[in-house]
C-alpha cells in the first residue's frame, strides 16, 4: 500500500506538520508538549471528566458539510487527527485578544472556582454552540454529560449558559406559543408564571411570565420580583453571541480531499499505525497482522493501554474506509457502516422513527433512549459501533440491544465475506465472539419492527448519566395476531455473566403464554433461575443484580401493558413509564445588601473570581502547565499490587534497560528519614513488607513521563502474600485493632432497660474515589548552592510537606521553598 508518513491536521487554525508522529501519543499529550497549549487539561486519563475536552471539526464530503464535535483529547491519538482541525481553549479566545462569550459567561456567572474543568466545559459548550446556536436548556444540560465539576454543583455553570437558551419554550417561542402540554395556555406558564419556574410552586400568580409582566424573552431575568430577588451577575452586560464570527473551517481541509484518500503508515518508538482507505487494503492489513487492534474512538484501546497494562504493537484505523461508514435503507431495515459513530447513529435512527409509521421503529426507539444514558457526547462523539460489538465487553449498553433485535452483522477478511446474526452463540466467552483474527465488521443491519412486536433497553447504574451499567438489558416480544400469546420473545442481560447473556430457557417457557401477570411471577423465577450469581462474584451486589434482572422485565410488562391498552393498576402506571427528566432548576439564597453598604466593602457582592477570566480561557497556570526546564527529569512511583505481603526481591534491571530510563530509586537512596506522616509512622518507600495496595515500594526516573510510567510496570517485584484484614470482623478474630477510648458517665446498661425503645443497627460505609480532577504532582528545581531547592507541590498542607522533605532528605528547612502555585480541586 502507497502511504504518507507526514501527519498533518491544524490546530486552532495554524497547520501543524510532524514527520515523527508516535501512535502511542495522545492529541492531549502532543497539545500539551509540544504546541505547549496548556489549557487542555488531564484529568482522569479515561475519557470520563471532560477536562480534556477539544472541538474536533473535519469536512464530511458525503454530505457535503463541515462537523464540529467534542472529544477527549486524553484519548484520541494524534495520529487519528490527521486532515482533522482541532480547536483548544486558547483557539476561541484569550484576556489580551478578547474573550469568547462562553468564555465570558461563565466566569462572570461565577461558574468556576478551582477552575480546572473549566476549559473542558468552555469546550462542550462552545461545540454545542458551533451547532446550535439557539441550544434549549435540554441541549445544553446534555452537552455537559461528559464533563464532571466538583466544586460548583453545576448551578452557576448552567445559570450562566442559560443565557445562550433564547426564549422560555420551546423553539426559542413563549410558551404561549407553542404546544407544551405541560403549560396552561392561558397564560406563559401555570397559573401565569413563567414556564422556567412553573414547577417550583414559588411564584405567586402574576400577569405575565417575567418582570413588570413582560415575557422572559423580553427582560433576560426569570425572576418575577426585582425588589425581591438581586441578580448574581447582569446578563445584558455580556457580550453577544454572533455565530457568524467564528473562525472558519481550514479552506485547504475543504478544498482538498489529499488528507482523506491516501493511505497512512505511521512508525512509532514501539507501535505502527495504520490508515487504510480501501476495504481490499484493510483486509490485507488484518491477513498480515491479525492480532492488530482496530481503533476509532480509541475509547477503549485507550484505557486498557494506560490502565490494563495492554500493548498492542500494531492498530488500524479504518474510518476512511467507504464501506465500513455505509447508510443505506434497505427493505427489511437500515444498514450502517462499522465505522459509524454512535453520535451519527443516533441521528440516522431519530430521522427514521420521524420517517416511518410507529410501529416500525420499536427497535431503533429502544436504541435512541440506551443512547442517551450511553457516556458522554464527547465518547459517543467518536466511539464507533463496530467498536462496541468486537470489545464484547460484558457490560456493553448496545450489545443486548443488538441480540435482542436480531442485528446481523456482515463480516469480512481475505478469506471472504459472510453475515453472523447477533444471538447467543456469538459470545463465545469473556471478551471473545465468533469472529475470526482476520475478520472485521464490515456493517450491521438493524431490522424494522413489526406488527405487535415491542422492544424496551434498560440499565441500572451508580449515576444516571456517563457511567458504566451494573446491570442492562434488551427486551423484544411479538405477540401473535389478534390476540396477547407470545409468540417470540427475546431476554438479554448484561452485567450477569462473563459475555452478554441470552436467557433462552426463560425464552423458550415464555413462547405461547399470555402477557399477563402470571408471566411475570413465573419469569422472576425462572431469571433468577436462569442466572444465579455466587456471592462473591466480580463486581459484587449479587442479590441486588439478579433483583434487577426481575425489575426489568416487571417495567418491561408493564410498558406493553400500556402499549396494548391493557389494564394496568394506578399504582403501577409509572413503572412502565420512561422518565423524562426537566432542565435542572437552582435557587441561591443570599441576604440583600444593606443600602448603605459602601461600594468599596465587597464583602456579600457577587465578584468575579479573581483567576475566573484565565480559568475560563486556559490562560491559569496549576503545577503540569509551568514550562518545562531544559533537562527536567520525570518521575513515576512503583507501587504495590498487593494489600499484604513481604517483599523478597524488588528488581529494576529491566525497566533500567529501556528507553529514556535513568535510575531507580527506593527506601536506599534516602539519605535523611524514610519515615513521614504526622506520627512518623509511615514509610516514604516500603522497605521489607507492604500493608496496602498501592503502597510506594519505589521510583523509576526518565526523560519523559510516558517513559517513566511505562518503565515502572515493568519493575519485576516479588512478593511473600500474607493475609490482609480489610473488615472489622477480620480486625476481631486477629485481634488486630485499637480499644475505644472511653468516657463513662452513668450506667450504660441501667440506661438500656429504662429506655422505652431501643434500636441496634450496624451501618457499613465503603471506600469511596474521591476523583480530584487534578492529580498530584510536585516539581523540585535544585539550585547551584548550599542544596538549595525551589518546590513546588499541589499540597493542601506546605508546612507538613517541607518538614518532611527536611527530615528525609536530611537539610535544613530553610534551604528549600515549598510553593502551591493553584489547586485543581481541593475537596
Amino acid at each position: 500500500m502507497t502511504s504518507v508518513e507526514e501527519l498533518v491536521f491544524y490546530a486552532n487554525g495554524k497547520k501543524i506538520c510532524e514527520k515523527n508522529a508516535d501512535p502511542e501519543t495522545t492529541l492531549l499529550t502532543y497539545l500539551r508538549e509540544k504546541l505547549l497549549l496548556k489549557g487542555t487539561k488531564l484529568g482522569c486519563a479515561e475519557g470520563g471528566c471532560g477536562a480534556c475536552t477539544v472541538m474536533v471539526s473535519r469536512y464530511d464530503r458525503q454530505r457535503r458539510k463541515i462537523l464540529n464535535y467534542s472529544a477527549n483529547a486524553c484519548l484520541m491519538p494524534v495520529c487519528a487527527a490527521h486532515g482533522l482541525a482541532i480547536t483548544t481553549v486558547e483557539g476561541i479566545g484569550s484576556i489580551q485578544n478578547g474573550l469568547h462569550p462562553v468564555q465570558e459567561r461563565i466566569a462572570k456567572s461565577h461558574g468556576s472556582q478551582c477552575g480546572f474543568c473549566t476549559p473542558g466545559i468552555v469546550m462542550s459548550m462552545y461545540s454545542l454552540i458551533r451547532n446550535k446556536p439557539n441550544p434549549t436548556m435540554e441541549d445544553i444540560e446534555n452537552a455537559f454529560q461528559g464533563n464532571l465539576c466538583r466544586c460548583t454543583g453545576y448551578r452557576p455553570i448552567l445559570e450562566g449558559f442559560s443565557t445562550f437558551a433564547k426564549g422560555c419554550g420551546i423553539n426559542g417561542k413563549c410558551c404561549q406559543q407553542n404546544g407544551n402540554n405541560s403549560v396552561d395556555n392561558k397564560g406563559c406558564g401555570v397559573n401565569g408564571k413563567c414556564c422556567q419556574q412553573r414547577n417550583t410552586g414559588s411564584l405567586q400568580n402574576n400577569k405575565g411570565c417575567g418582570i413588570n409582566g413582560k415575557c422572559c424573552q423580553q427582560n433576560g431575568n426569570n425572576s418575577v420580583d426585582n425588589k425581591e430577588v438581586e441578580k448574581l451577575f447582569d446578563e445584558s452586560e455580556f457580550l453577544p453571541y454572533e455565530p457568524t464570527q467564528e473562525p472558519i473551517f481550514p479552506p485547504q481541509l475543504q478544498l482538498s480531499d489529499e488528507y482523506d484518500v491516501k493511505s497512512l503508515k505511521f512508525i512509532g518508538e514501539r507501535t505502527i499505525w495504520f490508515r487504510p482507505v480501501t476495504l481490499s487494503e484493510l483486509l490485507e492489513l488484518k491477513q498480515q497482522y491479525p492480532q492488530a487492534r482496530i481503533v476509532n474512538g480509541n475509547t477503549e484501546v485507550g484505557v486498557e493501554t494506560k490502565f490494563k497494562n495492554m500493548f498492542y504493537p500494531t492498530l488500524i484505523y479504518p474510518g476512511n474506509v467507504p464501506e465500513l461508514n455505509i447508510i443505506e435503507n434497505i427493505p427489511d431495515g437500515i444498514m450502517i457502516g462499522a465505522a459509524v459513530s454512535l453520535a451519527r447513529m443516533e441521528e440516522i435512527l431519530k430521522e427514521e422513527i420521524k420517517r416511518l409509521p410507529d410501529y416500525k421503529t420499536q427497535i431503533f426507539r429502544a436504541i435512541v433512549d440506551m443512547l442517551q444514558w450511553f457516556a458522554g457526547h464527547q465518547i459517543r462523539n467518536v466511539s464507533a459501533i463496530g467498536g462496541n460489538i468486537a470489545t464484547a465487553s460484558p457490560i456493553s449498553d448496545m450489545n443486548p440491544l443488538f441480540m435482542a433485535a436480531g442485528v446481523v452483522l456482515q463480516l469480512a477478511s481475505k478469506d471472504g465475506h459472510r453475515e453472523v446474526k447477533m444471538n447467543s452463540d456469538f459470545f463465545k466467552r469473556y471478551r471473545v465472539t465468533d469472529m475470526q483474527p482476520n475478520e472485521v465488521i464490515v456493517s450491521l443491519k438493524i431490522p424494522y419492527s413489526q406488527k405487535n412486536e415491542y422492544m424496551r433497553g434498560y440499565k441500572q447504574s451508580h449515576r444516571r448519566e456517563d457511567d458504566i451499567a451494573i446491570v442492562n438489558a434488551g427486551f423484544r416480544v411479538k405477540f401473535k395476531d389478534d390476540s396477547h400469546v407470545v409468540s417470540d420473545i427475546s431476554l438479554v442481560f448484561g452485567g450477569m455473566r462473563p459475555i452478554t447473556a441470552m436467557a433462552t430457557k426463560a425464552m423458550e417457557k415464555a413462547i405461547g403464554r399470555k402477557w399477563d401477570d402470571m408471566l411475570v411471577t413465573d419469569m422472576c423465577d425462572w431469571l433468577t433461575t436462569e442466572l444465579p450469581l455466587s456471592p462473591d462474584v466480580p463486581g459484587g451486589m449479587a442479590r441486588y443484580r439478579q433483583t434487577l434482572c426481575s425489575s426489568f422485565f416487571f417495567k418491561f410488562f408493564l410498558n406493553v401493558c400500556q402499549q396494548l391498552q391493557l389494564k394496568v393498576k394506578p399504582e403501577e402506571l409509572s413503572g412502565g413509564e420512561g422518565i423524562h427528566y426537566e432542565p435542572c432548576q437552582g435557587s441561591q439564597i443570599f441576604e440583600k445588601l444593606d443600602p448603605g453598604q459602601l461600594k468599596t466593602d465587597l464583602v456579600g457582592r457577587p465578584v468575579v473570581h479573581m483567576s475566573g477570566l484565565k480559568q475560563a480561557t486556559g490562560e491559569a497556570i496549576y503545577l503540569d502547565d509551568i514550562p518545562k526546564y531544559e533537562n527536567e527529569l520525570r518521575l513515576a512511583l512503583v507501587m504495590s499490587t498487593k494489600a499484604h505481603a513481604r517483599l523478597i526481591n524488588v528488581d529494576p534491571s529491566e525497566a533500567l534497560s529501556m528507553p529514556g530510563v535513568v535510575d531507580y530509586i527506593d527506601y536506599k537512596d534516602v539519605p535523611g528519614s524514610n519515615m513521614y506522616g504526622f506520627c512518623k509512622d509511615e514509610y516514604i518507600f516500603a522497605v521489607d513488607k507492604v500493608t496496602c495496595e498501592g503502597q510506594v515500594i519505589g521510583a523509576i526516573v526518565a526523560d519523559t513521563a510516558a517513559h517513566a510510567q511505562r518503565a515502572a510496570k515493568n519493575v519485576k517485584i516479588t512478593y511473600e502474600e500474607l493475609t490482609p484484614i480489610v473488615t472489622i470482623e477480620q480486625a476481631i478474630e486477629a485481634n488486630s485493632f485499637y480499644v475505644t477510648k472511653e468516657i463513662k458517665d452513668g450506667d450504660l446498661e441501667v440506661g438500656y432497660k429504662e429506655s422505652d425503645h431501643v434500636i441496634e443497627r450496624e451501618i457499613r460505609i465503603g471506600g469511596q474515589e474521591h476523583f480530584y480532577l487534578e492529580t498530584h504532582s510536585t516539581l523540585v528545581i535544585p539550585k547551584k548552592e548550599d542544596h538549595e531547592l525551589e518546590i513546588y507541590a499541589s499540597t493542601q498542607n506546605i508546612n507538613e510537606l517541607q518538614l518532611g522533605i527536611g527530615s528525609a532528605l536530611n537539610i535544613p528547612a530553610n534551604r528549600f521553598c515549598v510553593r502551591v502555585k493553584r489547586i485543581g480541586e481541593s475537596m
